[in-house]
């Protein structure tokens, strides 16, 4: 059965409000409101609310990991933590400070109470209608702006980070429920700043089902730079335009698996994070594609929308938008076309809030799985 005919399940922990304390930090206490999910190396993500003597403070996130996470889980984290206190942008997701208690580390990050692509994904499947090319357009500039921001950003002795996210997905793409779009999750990101921990040979960071090429091919020259997000980004577009999946296309399969014989893949390659296929499956996929494949996938899209998806597609990133900012011109350009209509946060906020009303109404929603928590009525998490 095709993977989009029906929304995909994602699966959310913990089925309520325990309101136990998770950590304190001076007058602070961090009580728990929902187990969000479980990452790599034992780490924990938690929903929480401060309290102090005087107020209830808004909900956070915590990434928590566990005293006996391996040390490079917990000086992963601690790098997380210092770049993104290094980027400023209204379309990244702040994080505010990481602590320690009985050998445990809690990073505290802003939460954005809306939902991930993932989940907007499959909202257009419960209703049977995707969001407008406007709203895609919209998510898609606003990240290649935060992206430019982490791409161009510097450490406060003014030295360039060098910095890729290398794990753009729909998952890590929020959407709140004022319109505003935020990128998250830097766990994965690659950096120069000093002390930063190496990535083991062989390890894919990351999500590989967005991965650039390039990323995913034996590398016998050349660098991974900044068209590698801009790549995974597009990928993401294509996914929110057409409800399919670059990699998950059945064309491009049947081209991999006509050039299974000839192709090299990196050998021993690993990934980071659980996909539904392995590296080098995945590297035969992004060698294989070609711009009739992405041409065909955008039948409903629009001609200036498919020539700017087939731009930032490109297998060669040569061939690709040389920054994200460039990407960010021509999404805003499309997006301010004379016919139309004008769209932004506001616009994104009330079309989002008739998805979740009109997929709350579908006859699929009992079996739809769990979407993402908070996305209902029933679900969303009440002030204490």
């Amino acid at each position: 059965m095709d993977s989009h005919t029906h929304p995909r399940k994602q699966t959310a922990q913990g089925k309520e409000a325990t309101g136990r304390v998770l950590f304190s930090n001076e007058d602070t206490d961090f009580l728990v409101v929902w187990r969000m999910d479980r990452r790599p190396h034992g780490l924990l993500r938690y929903l929480v609310r401060p309290r102090t003597c005087q107020r209830v403070g808004e909900l956070m996130e915590v990434d928590m990991l566990p005293s006996r996470a391996p040390r490079p889980a917990h000086l992963r984290l601690a790098e997380e933590a210092r770049l993104v206190s290094l980027l400023a942008h209204p379309a990244i997701a702040r994080v505010y400070g990481l602590h320690e208690s009985e050998g445990k580390a809690f990073l505290l990050k802003e939460h954005v109470e809306g939902c991930n692509l993932d989940t907007i994904i499959n909202l257009g499947l419960l209703r049977g209608r995707r969001m407008s090319e406007s709203f895609s357009l919209y998510v898609a500039s606003e990240v290649a702006g935060a992206l430019h921001c982490a791409h161009t950003a510097r450490d406060e002795e003014g030295r360039a980070l060098g910095l890729l996210h290398r794990s753009v997905n729909p998952g890590c793409i929020r959407v709140g429920r004022n319109g505003g779009v935020k990128l998250t999750d830097f766990a994965s990101a690659y950096s120069l700043l000093p002390g930063r921990l190496r990535t083991p040979k062989g390890l894919v960071r990351g999500e590989i089902d967005y991965a650039a090429p390039e990323r995913l091919l034996r590398r016998d020259k050349g660098v991974v730079d900044a068209r590698a997000d801009i790549f995974s980004l597009g990928v993401v577009l294509l996914e929110l335009l057409t409800g399919s999946s670059l990699y998950d296309l059945e064309a491009v399969e049947q081209a991999a698996r006509e050039a299974r014989r000839t192709l090299k893949t990196r050998a021993g390659a690993s990934s980071e994070l659980p996909s539904w296929a392995p590296v080098g499956e995945m590297a035969r996929l992004a060698a294989s594609f070609h711009p009739e494949h992405v041409e065909a996938a955008m039948r409903d899209v629009s001609a200036p929308v498919r020539a700017l998806l087939h731009q930032a597609l490109r297998r060669d990133p040569a061939e690709r938008y040389a920054t994200a900012a460039e990407f960010q011109a021509d999404l805003q350009a499309c997006l301010r076309a004379p016919r139309r209509k004008p769209y932004g946060p506001e616009q994104a906020a009330r079309e989002l809030l008739v998805a979740r009303t009109e997929a709350e109404a579908s006859p699929e929603r009992e079996n739809a799985g769990l979407l993402e928590w908070g996305i209902f009525p029933e679900d969303v998490p009440r002030h204490s």
